[in-house]
């Protein structure tokens, strides 16, 4: 099965781009000049970028974007060059600070903004007695595309979950659970299975869903971390995808109930090993 690459464009080389390699991700690195030292042999980042829009089908994902390079990020996002993710990180509280900060600090026009399908925001918060930190997704929002000029009064921002303080989770809001996402439909809208039925498209998240809390379910009950580590979450991923495929192919459809019952044999016998055979 062909794998599409992942390019990484980085000034500081903090990802573990070999370790990636190793799990088998198709991953290369674009070493870019640092907006601090200003190695002139070195590449700028945004022409970097646009050396990666050559890639062909590929995902680029761009870390702390603060200079020049946002205008040739969203030039990436725009064209859609690649075919698949373009992402990258920006310092911002609020899905309205990453829109002021793009488009007024680093002079991409809004109207290019509007490139941005999701937006999720980190916060680090604290215990109320001040001695504890913890580091939460606090909300996932979706750019919506009929807004002209200001995102915020225009109701151009849709919080698809938000942070729920009291019970320290992420939630749904009305929004997803009603399928009135405009980015989740587009992607079913692609889909032959999905395209029409939301009611398959959230059968699939939650199937999703129900498996990443069965890997923990699982740690937790053995006690062994490993299986929530990268090599064992990655066989996963591939064993779900690999069902998913053998599924439809029997039935004509992928049927969460049975996808979920074959992941979880096969998830039996590959925790036996971790705990026999001490894998990974």
């Amino acid at each position: 099965m062909k794998k599409n690459r992942l390019v990484t464009v980085e000034d500081t080389l903090e990802l573990s781009v070999d370790r990636m390699k190793q799990l088998g991700f198709n991953i290369e690195r674009l070493k870019s000049r640092s907006v601090i030292t200003q190695v002139e042999t070195e590449l700028p980042t945004e022409e970097a970028i646009r050396t990666a829009l050559r890639l062909g089908d590929s995902c680029l994902i761009l870390g702390e974007v603060r200079s020049t390079e946002a205008k040739a990020l969203y030039e990436a996002m725009r064209v859609g060059a690649l075919a698949n993710t373009v992402a990258g990180t920006i310092h911002g509280e609020s899905a309205y600070g990453i829109f002021d900060r793009v488009v007024n600090d680093l002079g991409v026009p809004p109207t290019s903004f509007k490139a941005t399908d999701l937006i999720i925001i980190c916060n680090m918060l604290k215990s109320p007695d001040g001695l504890h930190s913890f580091r939460r997704v606090v909300a996932v929002t979706e750019v919506r595309k009929h807004w002209k000029e200001d995102p915020m009064r225009e109701k151009g921002f849709s919080t698809l979950m938000e942070y729920s303080a009291k019970d320290d989770e992420l939630k749904p809001t009305p929004t997803l659970l009603n399928g009135e996402s405009v980015v989740l439909n587009e992607i079913a809208s692609k889909v032959r299975e999905w395209s029409g039925n939301w009611a398959a498209v959230w059968d699939n998240i939650n199937l999703r869903s129900k498996i990443k809390k069965a890997i923990v379910d699982y740690s937790l009950k053995t006690g062994n971390k490993e299986i929530m580590e990268a090599p064992f979450v990655v066989r996963s991923n591939d064993k779900f995808h690999i069902l998913s495929d053998q599924v439809k192919r029997e039935i004509g459809s992928i049927d969460p109930e049975r996808v979920y019952n074959e992941w979880e044999k096969w998830v039996k016998k590959e925790v036996k090993k971790v705990r026999s055979e001490g894998l990974f």
